[in-house]
This record gives C-alpha cells, structure tokens and sequence, in this order.
C-alpha cells in the first residue's frame, strides 16, 4: 500500500507525502522487508526512491546473520547474494556465518543452484576461518568437491594458510580472502586539546589517529560536554570553560567532508548533558546549571536545524546516562544533590515521562545502553565509593538484575555496543581503559589500555568507514593444523 502511494504521490508531484512515505519505509525496515524494498527500488527511477536503496542495502550489510535466516533472503538472484557478500562491511561475528548463509542459499533449490558456488565461495573471506574448520568442513562439502573450480580455492587457500609467505608471493592468491571486513561500528574520540581525532577499531582492539582537525578557538578549552552521532555527523552538545560557565552551544562534525560548523543553541545552558537519538532527532535531557540539576529536555530536528522544550522529567539529574529501547528514551540515574537510584522513560508518541522501578544501587557518572532487549546501567559512583557492579533492567517484568562486575571502576566514560558486545571506555590517573561485556561468557574483559582521554559516541554508516578503521591487509593466518 505504500509503494502504491508513493507511485502516485510522486507522479502529482506531492512532496511533501513523499518524503512521509520514504521516512515511513526507512524507520520500518527489518529482516524481515529490507531485501523486498532494497529489490523493489531498484526498478524505479525516483530520486528519493535512490537514498531508501541505500538505506534497505545498508540495513541487510549490518543485520546480515538475521537477514540470511529469512524466507527473502533464499529468493536473491546469484548476482544479488554475490553483490551483498562482496561488501567490505558485511556485518558478521564470523565468517563462517557467510558460509553457512551461501550453503543455504543453494539448498533452497540445490539443483538449480549448486553450480554458483563458483560464483559464491570467492566472496566468502576463508583465509579469516579456523583451518581446521576449512580443511574438514568447506573442503569435504559435496558442494564444494563436486565443483573443481571451488574445490581448487579451497585447496589453495589451505596452502597460504600452511605457508603464510604465499600472500607476499606473485602466487595469485587473492589477498582479499584474508583481509578483515570492515567494522559496521567504531568508537570515536574528539580530542578538543589535542586537536586529534581518534577511532578504536573493535576487530583489532586498537586507536587510529584519523585526522587533524582545525577546530575553533572557544572548543579547545571547553569541558564536560556530551556527543552523539547521527546522519554522518558527530555533534558535541553543551559542556562550559568551567564549572559554573555552561553553555548552551553546539557544533556539527561532518566526518565525510571533515568540516565543522556551530549549529542552532539549545534553549537551555548545561553540562554533565544526558544525550541520544532518537527517530533521527537528538535528545537532550537534565544536566548542570549554576550547580543546579535540571529537569528539562529538549529534541533537536536537524533537518530545520532547531531546539525545542519537550516534556520535563520527573527527576532533576546531572551527570546520569541514557539511550533507547523500543522507540523510548531510558534515562538512568544521575546526581540531585545525592548520587540517584531513579529512572524514567519517555514516550514522543506521548510527550510523557514514566519512572520505571529504580535501580538496585544508586549511580551518577554511569553508562546505560541497551542490549539484548535490556537496559544496562554500568559503573559510575555512589557519594565517593566508585563502582564495578553493573545491572541490567527488563522492560517486560520492570524488574533490574545484577550484572557480571566489570574488571575496573569506571566513572564519566563511554559506553556503546558493537559487535554485539558492550564496550566501556574510561579514563583512570591518565590511562585509557577500554573493556568489553559480551553476552556469550556474561564476562567483562579489558582489551585496550593507554594514555589520553575524551568523550566518545559510535558511529557508523559512513561511505568512506574505511578512514576510522584499523589497514586492512591480509591477515597472516593460523598454521595450527
């Protein structure tokens, strides 16, 4: 039905609705739909139809192992499937994981289809698997050793990953079996003083100075500020020169051009800011004034480049942590003359805050994000006690259970997913800690630590990903048998 509008709209001409229709399509993609919108657009020749191609493509890149599993994705023409696995920022734990899709994508109609393998396997990075799997798995399939084409890659990669001086060689290895996809996210770090960028690439668990930045003269001595990204840019959100000078200033970083520019102020002076996105709006909520907590929140629509009120929490917070669920803003914690147990969520469709059951332990200086359907509120202090506990919140039963201890206290630090993971990142006596949580073990382990600090957010989407990312040469494989 709303295709059919938006073919009639955009033959009246009827602007406005037709953005309405591109913004319904966009914010409902899924498993579920993206690959039928993604062929769907393809076949029209509309303007606005080419940006949600973009979009349905970059939704099945990032969610590919829940894409793969549904009914849409076995319906791919060869040259789609193979279009999709050549992507240097396929979204995948492991590379298995595209293999395994391509096995099934053949054994929906394996008469038909066995001979695209040799169209298929070269878009499957093997030299990043086990050799073991490789050897015992891939090579015995009665796929790949029916077809002497893939059976001579399998054969041959095997070899390079027996003698890793091969890739170096002039031995027609395609290097590109071995290189590491791009991250679908990474961390990035503003350093205001330092005038550096700085973004940790989760795959290799290491910082790349990306660029110099000329940044204005006021941002190099500004403090306490908050970031966030969204539509290809990293905004820095309030903060003040010092304690008692908040400011209600913002700046836009376009990570594409590497341009910066002072957008519209919020309507309100903070800092110790609570941030997010939401529906491609940012929200700003409490904060610090004249050492004062804030009840008041503000929705930022970039597209008319304007702040406005929005409904005022029911707890004054500074310093407390936020992020969304199920298209709501959970904001946790925080500081009102004590350090607060509290939280609340906010309904746009509403207008309305809801306090939700507090928090086993009171936080400020926290991180929250949602994972896996939950709310997680990790670390940040308790009066002058600072905290490794970590719990999580169920919007189903509103009920909050203890969390696995983090290896370190963390206290005003980062906190994103990636990679299905959890990464916190902190700075303690002028070290830089980056430690992760990862729902398979319900462990925290740290895997970065070094000097410098700063604010981050993560960001992802962009065209040239590549620029934030660790090289990426061919990875020297295992030769454990």
């Amino acid at each position: 039905y709303i295709f059919d509008l938006m073919m009639e709209v955009h033959q009246f001409n009827v602007k406005s609705l037709e953005q309405t229709c591109f913004e319904f399509l966009r914010d409902h993609l899924c498993p579920d739909n993206c690959i039928g919108l993604w062929q769907f657009t393809k076949f029209w020749h509309i303007p606005i139809l080419f940006q949600l191609k973009y979009e349905a493509f970059h939704f099945i890149c990032e969610n590919f192992e829940d894409v793969s599993l549904c009914e849409e994705f076995l319906k791919l023409t060869k040259e789609e499937l193979a279009d999709i696995l050549g992507q240097d920022d396929l979204n995948v734990t492991q590379e298995s994981e595209v293999y395994e899709s391509v096995l099934r994508w053949i054994n929906y109609r394996p008469e038909e289809r066995q001979g695209d393998i040799s169209t298929l396997l070269p878009k499957v990075r093997l030299g990043l698997m086990d050799k073991r799997f490789v050897r015992d798995i891939v090579l015995n399939n009665d796929v790949v050793k029916t077809n002497p084409e893939s059976h001579l890659l399998v054969s041959e990669t095997l070899r390079v990953m027996s003698q890793p001086s091969l890739l170096c060689s002039e031995s027609g290895i395609n290097n590109t079996l071995f290189c590491r996809r791009l991250p679908n996210a990474i961390l990035l770090m503003v350093g205001l003083n330092s005038n550096n960028i700085e973004a940790f690439d989760c795959s290799t668990n290491s910082w790349i100075t990306v660029h110099n930045h000329l940044s204005l003269d006021i941002m190099t001595h500004l403090r306490l500020y908050s970031t966030v990204f969204l539509g290809g840019c990293f905004y820095i959100v309030g903060g003040g020169l010092s304690w008692t000078d908040p400011f209600n200033r913002v700046w836009r970083y376009k990570l594409v051009k590497h341009t910066w520019k002072e957008m519209s102020t919020m309507q309100e002076s903070r800092r110790f800011v609570s941030v997010t996105v939401l529906k491609r709006c940012i929200y700003v909520m409490g904060g610090l004034r004249n050492l004062t907590s804030l009840r008041t929140a503000e929705r930022y629509q970039p597209n008319i480049n304007q702040w406005t009120f929005i409904a005022s929490m029911n707890e004054r917070r500074s310093n407390a942590s936020c992020t969304t669920l199920n298209n709501k803003i959970y904001i946790c914690g925080g500081w009102n003359n004590r350090a607060l147990n509290t939280a609340e969520y906010y309904n746009p469709d509403t207008n309305q805050w809801t306090l939700i059951t507090p928090m086993g332990t009171p936080r400020c200086g926290l991180g929250v994000v949602a994972y896996m359907g939950h709310i997680f509120a990790v670390g940040g202090r308790c009066g002058f006690r600072y905290l490794r506990s970590a719990e999580a919140y169920d919007p189903e039963t509103n009920t909050w259970d203890n969390v696995s201890e983090m290896v370190h206290t963390h206290n005003y630090f980062g906190i994103a997913v990636m990679n299905r993971r959890i990464f916190v990142v902190s700075c303690r006596r002028g070290n830089k800690f980056v430690e992760c949580y990862d729902k398979t073990t319900k462990a925290w382990s740290v895997v970065f630590s070094g000097t410098d600090h700063t604010i981050c957010c993560v960001i992802s989407g962009l065209p040239n990903m590549a620029e934030y990312c660790s090289p990426r040469e061919p990875i020297i494989p295992r030769t454990q048998v």
